[in-house]
């Protein structure tokens, strides 16, 4: 604690991250505390956090407050077992990701589904196929040490009002809706089969649902 005090006091204001070095704790922040480079990086993601909020509605700002939760705690366990875990990108190249998704993100209001949409796991592809319907494409991968996959996930359906579901032709077969709300999309999965122990387009654990932002 007395050497992150002393590091605080020493740096320029410009120069200091987005927290106090002297409150720093846990290892992340500590490394981050101790290179120019991590310094520098998380001032531009806590900036583009917070710019991209302000065009947000209220309601899209907590959508993306639990993403920046996810991708914070992905960061920091995977720091936390990166001796164990070699291979996966390191803590520069997370804050880049970072950094480049705030900054893909659009800050018009959407008002279509039709798009690509994308949180801290994975991306989410809406189309117009033939006869009026809509296709939804998806994948995503566990943001920490990708312990597990979705990959390759297509349904297609009628669009209802501001919603779009279809069924996989898996066995056991999902339901998956797309919904927009006010400034994102939610993705839902529902197991058609009981007693079904997960997607079989995922690995264990593994999900699509959950909220997602329109990207440029």
């Amino acid at each position: 604690m007395i050497a992150a005090l002393a590091l605080a006091l020493a740096l320029p204001q410009s120069a200091a991250p987005s927290f106090d070095c002297a409150r720093a704790t846990t290892p992340v922040e500590r490394a981050i505390c101790a290179d120019s480079r991590l310094m520098a990086q998380d001032r531009q993601v806590a900036a583009a956090y917070a710019r991209i909020r302000r065009s947000l509605s209220p309601a899209a700002r907590e959508a993306l407050a639990r993403d920046q939760r996810w991708y914070l705690g992905a960061r920091d366990e995977w720091f936390e077992n990166r001796d164990r875990w070699d291979g996966f990108p390191d803590l520069p190249t997370r804050m880049t990701g970072r950094i480049d998704f705030l900054a893909s993100l659009s800050t018009e209001r959407a008002d279509t589904l039709i798009g690509r949409w994308r949180n801290v796991a994975g991306e989410v592809e809406i189309t117009q196929t033939a006869h009026g319907r809509l296709g939804i494409a998806a994948d995503a991968v566990q943001p920490t040490n990708a312990r597990w996959l979705c990959e390759g996930v297509t349904v297609e359906g009628a669009q209802v009002s501001r919603m779009v579901e279809g069924v996989t032709g898996d066995d056991p077969a999902y339901r998956i809706r797309a919904t927009l709300r006010d400034g994102y999309l939610e993705v839902e999965e529902e197991a058609l089969t009981p007693g079904s122990y997960g997607p079989p387009y995922c690995g264990a654990n593994g999900h699509i649902s959950g909220v997602y932002f329109r990207v440029r």
